[in-house]
């Protein structure tokens, strides 16, 4: 099949990895793929050129990029396909494919639904892309159940699938002393860190707050941050007021996370919502331990008992301080949590997998539970 995916943007966030991913899947599995930006070509951009994924940006014009109906209607009637995804939503976007592939179309949802949108708006969504997709697919039963709640009919259609992931080959010593070297950091250091985008809703004030209280206790340690945002002169400034300015390294955005994870002793994570935060899973799968904060969100799916890392609903400030501590003191304990949480990714996000999945609700067929890594409503 040639399948068109529409996508809102083509930065490096959470989202974009996971579609990349899936199409790297489908093109495996002999499909071809084509990608409309909404918005212009982001850094994803140079990864799908590489990969043969042909990828063309549009304008965003107006709010809600209503202004650009005209020209993304006159695109879309342009598109020659056998299959449509939508990744996350966009209601003009609904409106405007008409009948380009009907009957094969699924829009995949990554994002969290509460405090985004007023209800009557995501009402509105939702009942739009029943009457224009055959299956809706969210990352994780949490955010799955939100959008449930505010447009039932969306029940019939909804399925939580898993994020694809790449599942690295396991680093050792070697691959962390150059890792260490390529980012300018001591090789022995202990390191902590956190990526994505530095925005309040990430709370990296919280990552700020728990590398205070750590580095009172070990004074070798240090904080990597990889990301950027709104957020950046005001943490820059908290990591001042909290003393640990001089610990703190700003990597800024990475095309690739491979050095990053390499680095770390400790993966720190917070956040106040997620449908299902990227970041930590993919430092599972480099064997990183991971200590975590979620408030609201789907990482309690993954990581449903301590042994694959550990999360709280809260930011519990000493609570978080206190499991890294013992990580870092604990390596061989901190080892066995890593491996563990390494192969629980891996079961939960084969890509392969996953792209069968797709496949399978875009033709409308059924696999055998053995075959899916999936949730039915």
């Amino acid at each position: 099949m040639k399948i068109i995916n529409i996508i809102q943007g083509t930065d490096l966030g959470g989202m974009e990895k996971a579609s990349f991913r899936l199409m790297l899947g489908l093109k495996e599995s002999g499909h071809s793929l084509e990608v409309l930006s909404l918005n212009p070509i982001g850094s994803l951009g140079s990864l799908l050129e590489k990969h043969s994924i042909s990828v063309k940006g549009l304008p965003y014009l107006g709010k809600g990029g209503w202004r650009s109906f005209l020209l993304l209607k006159r695109e879309l009637n342009g598109v020659q396909a056998d299959a449509l995804i939508m990744t996350g939503h966009h209601l003009l976007s609904m409106i405007a494919m008409g009948d380009l592939c009907a009957g094969r179309r699924i829009l995949a949802i990554h994002f969290h639904h509460s405090g985004v949108k007023p209800d009557w708006q995501w009402r509105l969504i939702y009942r739009i892309a029943c009457e224009r997709f055959q299956a809706i697919t969210f990352p994780s039963d949490f955010v799955r159940k939100e959008a449930e709640a505010f447009y039932r009919p969306v029940k019939s259609l909804s399925h939580t699938v898993r994020n694809p992931l790449s599942i690295p080959p396991l680093s050792g010593a070697e691959n962390r002393r150059k890792a260490r070297r390529a980012l300018g950091l001591p090789e022995d250091a202990l390191v902590i860190g956190n990526a994505g985008w530095l925005i309040p809703r990430k709370r990296f004030d919280v990552f700020l707050q728990v590398a205070r209280k750590v580095a009172e206790d070990m004074p070798n340690t240090l904080f990597l941050i990889a990301g950027d945002g709104e957020e950046r002169l005001r943490l820059e400034a908290l990591a001042k007021q909290m003393n640990v300015a001089d610990r703190v390294k700003w990597l800024g955005w990475q095309k690739d996370l491979t050095l990053f994870f390499q680095c770390l002793d400790v993966m720190l994570f917070n956040s106040d919502w997620d449908a299902m935060g990227l970041s930590p899973l993919e430092a599972m799968s480099h064997a990183v331990p991971l200590v975590a904060s979620v408030q609201q969100g789907g990482l309690k799916e993954i990581i449903d008992k301590e042994d694959y890392g550990f999360l709280i609903p809260t930011h519990d400030v000493d609570l978080l301080a206190g499991k890294t501590i013992y990580f870092l003191k604990n390596p061989h304990e901190a080892r066995k949590v890593a491996l563990a949480g390494r192969h629980r990714v891996e079961t939960v996000s084969n890509i392969e997998q996953h792209a069968k999945i797709i496949e399978s609700l875009i033709l409308g067929t059924n696999l055998s539970e053995n075959d899916l890594l999936i949730n039915e409503p």
